[in-house]
């Protein structure tokens, strides 16, 4: 049985030695995510996630990312996960159509500082929790399930819960009960493309997995007896879906494919259609070093489903608005793709009149941006990138890791801070209490900060 395989996958997380890329992987999207989470709890989620956290919490158990408040585990996985898809900034899983870390990670955070579990289990609990959540998206449809029924935040929770689950050390019968629990409490719609803010998509993607996830693995260690194949069978959670889902997905190659390893991690602060776009702007900036006035003409062509995306009013999903800036600016930073005010900055506008993005027919979803360049005295240069730099295909490095989540943290910590931080991370399997963790990300929580 489906379920039966994945709760026994849990229960053996304790005991399971990870090898020594997936490891390296686990530390990669640790300090990713909470490089997210960081710059994420200056945006717009900031004030409403921290004041929720804040109303729903009796207990001081974990810590809200970026403040000085602490707060009951559920909360703060709420708050976190939030943070950690406040805007484009955190890691993505193609195949499941999921953004895995922003809901595994403050999950599996916030049970470590409650029960000051140990950063070796933190690790081994991430890799489960990618293990099974992506799986199980994967299982009930993946981009197919996102565009006719809901939104993979199905996969976030199971991972989230997951993960949970994992840190507490459950055995099968209380994994198994997890995954019941998670499968009632799964939830979110695709409406969160209606809020230009991006704040219902940080809840829908990160806050409410994450907390439903923790939730989910509180009752399951309670024994509370449960229906013992939530997800297979009629009813359960795949014949629910049954135009999308293919079960089999759930367990397949469990064990032997770690999916942290087919996580990218964004170079870019920004949507992940515009990723490789920005690659080959910056590419041709180094080979030809021209200026935003040499540019005649910039045609990109996406997938169709992608083109939508980048046409958001939100500033780090605009791809124009994106090219733009970068060439105009010599490149980005995540301040710039935050700055609403650049949207009208007459510069970046007057380039932008010259970006042109169009569907390519035939392209499949996750093909990448193809971008033809023509300059004013003639010349055109054309970038079809086959692979995306922080792809599975070409990862980045932990010195790229590092510098890209200092990037996010020193504007918010300060460097000392932010180093402290980081140091910490890389060597997470060494620390044997995750509540040592705390004295570092903390800034007053009254107050929004706001990065542009």
């Amino acid at each position: 049985m489906i379920t039966n395989t994945l709760a026994e996958y849990i229960a053996s997380t304790g005991s399971r030695r990870l090898p020594e890329a997936v490891r390296l992987a686990a530390v990669h999207h640790l300090i990713d995510t909470m490089a997210a989470m960081i710059s994420g709890s200056t945006l717009e989620a900031r004030a409403g996630a921290i004041a929720f956290a804040r109303e729903i919490s009796g207990r001081e158990e974990a810590t809200v990312v970026g403040t000085d408040l602490t707060v009951s585990a559920e909360a703060a996985a709420l708050a976190n996960g939030m943070f950690a898809h406040a805007d484009e900034t955190d890691d993505s899983h193609g195949f499941s159509v999921t953004h895995p870390g922003c809901s595994v990670i403050p999950a599996a955070l916030a049970i470590g500082e409650r029960l000051g579990t140990s950063g070796e289990i933190l690790l081994r609990s991430i890799v489960t929790g990618y293990d099974v959540g992506t799986r199980v998206a994967a299982a009930i449809g993946g981009g197919d399930f996102m565009v006719r029924y809901h939104h993979c935040s199905f996969g976030g929770i199971f991972g989230a819960a997951s993960a949970a689950a994992a840190m507490l050390g459950l055995d099968p019968a209380g994994a198994s009960n997890t995954l019941t629990f998670a499968t009632h409490l799964a939830s979110g719609s695709t409406c969160w493309v209606r809020d230009p803010a991006h704040v219902e998509k940080s809840f829908v993607f990160g806050g409410l997995p994450a907390h439903n996830g923790v939730k989910a693995a509180l009752f399951g260690r309670t024994g509370i007896p449960t229906s013992t194949a939530p997800l297979e069978g009629v009813p359960g959670l795949f014949a629910g879906y049954a135009e999308t889902a293919k079960p089999e997905l759930a367990v397949e190659a469990l064990g032997e494919r770690f999916e942290v390893q087919r996580t990218a991690i964004k170079k870019w602060s920004v949507g992940s259609p515009c990723q490789a776009a920005l690659d080959s702007i910056e590419a041709l900036l180094r080979e030809h070093r021209f200026r935003a006035d040499d540019v005649a003409d910039i045609h990109v062509t996406l997938p169709e489903r992608r083109v939508l995306i980048t046409r958001s009013e939100v500033p780090n999903l605009n791809l124009s608005h994106l090219l733009a800036l970068f060439i105009v600016d010599g490149g980005v930073t995540f301040a710039s793709v935050h700055d609403h005010a650049r949207m009208t900055d007459p510069a970046v506008l007057a380039l932008r009149s010259r970006v042109r993005i169009e569907a390519r027919p035939g392209a499949h979803r996750r093909d990448h941006a193809i971008i033809t360049l023509t300059l004013r005295d003639g010349r055109t240069f054309l970038k079809q990138p086959e692979t995306v730099r922080g792809q599975p295909e070409d990862p980045m490095n932990t010195d790229e890791v590092m510098d890209k989540a200092s990037g996010l943290i020193v504007p918010v910590l300060g460097k000392e801070k932010a180093d402290a931080l980081i140091g910490m991370l890389l060597s997470i399997e060494t620390l044997d209490d995750l509540r040592k963790l705390r004295p570092v990300p903390h800034l007053p929580a009254s107050g929004n900060r706001s990065l542009g």
